[in-house]
């Protein structure tokens, strides 16, 4: 295992116990006095920039769109990483964990759609369940990791870093709305911008920063996702050309802020669920279920199949040390959706009833897939023995 994934496997411990405390914050608040303030707090309106060009929108919508670009830029600089020095440098092992991820979302898809079928409404969160949380299936690992064989891990998280990659792109193309045509000229300028950099092979952070900003000003002007300029900033820097430790550096001072302050936010306030199951209607429990339903076993089968797909057609390799029951634990730990599903139950219900419904169908899913990996990966070393 490279250093860099062994970091991440520690930070992935940490930061998901972030998350989880984020997570029982939230729910507290949502389900005590604090209520209405937590509510209040969720909605108090921010507005940022001159008059003539001012961005105004909930503190929800800030946190979600900009400080989520945050956590996006550490998952593109990170799938940089990999794939140029890094678990995904040899393309056999980039092929099978890009098949592997691509599985893992189209089938939870279908089964979603699958059990909402015909509800027009239900169906605009078809991409709920086919996201990964790396940083939560890193925590995970972390805690079984002398059952696991190293390459397994990289494995891990190759296959969630293009899940991830994959959830940034839907959500750009499906979640996003326009409201106004001309801003795509600032988004078109953005992406010429960094592309002239990464074509000129500039190594200094400083100027993708500055395109990475008008990016996502444009985005958010135009009515699409603006966090998603994060992920493209940090996919388009050319690591090559920066001095050895440059990039890795840049990693590790963003790392922190992303894991440990970024993530437990999102959680907080998108998490707070309030627990009332009596009023969910028929339509948010057919949405809670496709969900769960997605999550536990159609994220496992997805994967699975996408590897066994690769291994058949003799486009990737299996990582060395390692089995198919090994694949099969990662599988079930790829149903932790988490910060990216919670994030898309907002861009699909908004503040709706629904809404509610799914973060838990999120929440107790993802839960259920954490005890079945480690469930698998704890006998894995009895059968061993």
């Amino acid at each position: 295992m490279t250093d860099h994934v062994t970091q991440s496997v520690r930070d992935g411990r940490r930061a998901g116990l972030a998350m989880l405390i984020g997570l029982a914050l939230g729910m507290v608040a949502a389900n005590s006095p604090l209520a209405d303030t937590y509510a209040l707090i969720h909605h108090l309106p921010l507005r940022v920039g001159p008059v003539a060009w001012a961005i105004e929108a909930p503190l929800i919508e800030w946190i979600n769109q900009g400080l989520l670009a945050v956590f996006f830029f550490l998952i593109g600089i990170h799938t940089n990483h990999e794939l140029s020095r890094g678990a995904l440098s040899e393309p056999g092992a980039a092929v099978l964990s890009a098949s592997a991820a691509l599985g893992g979302m189209i089938v939870p898809a279908a089964i979603y759609l699958g059990v909402n079928v015909g509800d027009i409404v239900a169906l605009r969160g078809w991409a709920i369940p086919i996201a990964t949380d790396i940083v939560l299936v890193l925590g995970v690992l972390s805690l079984v990791s002398r059952q696991v064989a190293p390459a397994i891990i990289a494995f891990a998280t190759a296959a969630a870093i293009f899940d991830d990659l994959g959830s940034v792109a839907v959500i750009a193309l499906f979640y996003g709305e326009f409201d106004q045509l001309w801003p795509l000229w600032i988004v078109v300028g953005g992406l010429a911008g960094l592309l002239l950099l990464n074509r000129t092979r500039k190594a200094s952070l400083v100027p993708y920063l500055a395109f990475g900003c008008v990016l996502w000003a444009g985005l958010i002007i135009t009515g699409l996702e603006g966090a998603v300029a994060g992920a493209i900033v940090g996919f388009s820097l050319p690591l090559s050309a920066f001095p050895p430790k440059a990039a890795a550096r840049a990693e590790r001072r963003i790392s922190p802020f992303a894991l440990f302050f970024v993530l437990p936010v999102l959680t907080f306030f998108n998490g707070g669920v309030v627990l009332d199951f009596v009023s969910a209607d028929p339509q948010a429990w057919s949405v809670a279920i496709g969900i769960a339903i997605a999550l536990i076993v159609g994220k496992p089968l997805g994967l699975l199949g996408g590897t066994l797909l690769a291994l058949r057609l003799r486009i990737g390799t299996l990582p060395p040390d390692t089995s198919l029951r090994d694949v099969f634990g990662v599988a079930l730990l790829a149903g932790v959706g988490f910060t990216m599903s919670l994030f898309i139950v907002g861009a699909a219900f908004d503040s709706t009833p629904i809404a509610a419904t799914a973060k838990l169908a999120v929440v107790s899913g993802s839960a259920v897939a954490a005890l079945l990996g480690i469930f698998v990966f704890k006998t894995r070393r009895s059968v061993r023995q």
